[in-house]
């Protein structure tokens, strides 16, 4: 005799994301807000903040989505931390708060995110708050670039070319640039061949120079 396993049955989280790769956001948004009130899942307390935020599948309201946002921040979910950082930051849905933007974005950064890690990154380099401080400004930069953020992979290629947080290297300088240029960073791509032309931190190589140039002309 056989028996057959029944299919597990999808989660309303896994309800909302079929819908939402179907292009149907607002039967998204109704699974996603299911899943939030019933069972407090930080990814879909995180989503309902987003849609909100963005008046996708639901209605535009910047106070619902920063109520969302702290309710999956309060789950330790770390984008949303991140988010409620741009949200002070620009005064969306709140009163405009640099200082608690800032307090959201270490705690977002301390969690591995990366686009927080990045702000962070900027902030020291620019002094904007806070005490400049460029070797801070690199441990938070290279943390970002190290997950693939194009950015912060193009602005540690600064970093080591200028030997500002870190020691000067043209090298490093270069890798930086490439793994930025290979994501298509048009700005990356033209400083790499820089490098290329002048021989820093490469051998010397007009033709990988002219690649990297037209590879920028192509993306900016």
């Amino acid at each position: 005799m056989f028996f057959f396993k029944r299919k597990p049955k999808k989660t309303l989280y896994e309800l909302g994301a079929e819908a939402a790769a179907k292009n149907d956001m607002a039967t998204a948004y109704s699974y996603f807000l299911q899943d939030a009130e019933k069972n407090f899942t930080p990814k879909s307390e995180f989503l309902v903040g987003f849609l909100h935020l963005n008046g996708v599948g639901a209605e535009k309201d910047e106070r619902e989505a920063y109520r969302w946002f702290t309710r999956a921040a309060d789950h330790g979910y770390a984008e949303a931390l991140y988010r409620l950082g741009e949200m002070h930051s620009a005064g969306l849905g709140c009163s405009r708060n640099p200082q608690t933007a800032f307090k959201f974005y270490v705690a977002a950064a301390e969690l591995g995110d990366m686009n927080a890690q990045f702000q962070l990154g900027i902030i020291y380099k620019t002094g904007k708050g806070v005490k400049k401080d460029y070797y801070q400004s690199v441990q938070y930069l290279r943390a970002a670039a190290e997950q693939g953020h194009i950015k912060a992979q193009y602005t540690m290629g600064i970093m080591c070319a200028a030997g500002k947080g870190t020691p000067k290297d043209d090298r490093a300088a270069a890798e930086w640039y490439r793994k930025a240029a290979e994501q298509g960073y048009g700005i990356a791509q033209y400083n790499l061949g820089y490098m290329y032309q002048s021989g820093r931190g490469v051998p010397q190589d007009f033709k990988e120079a002219v690649y990297w140039f037209n590879k920028a002309n192509s993306s900016i």
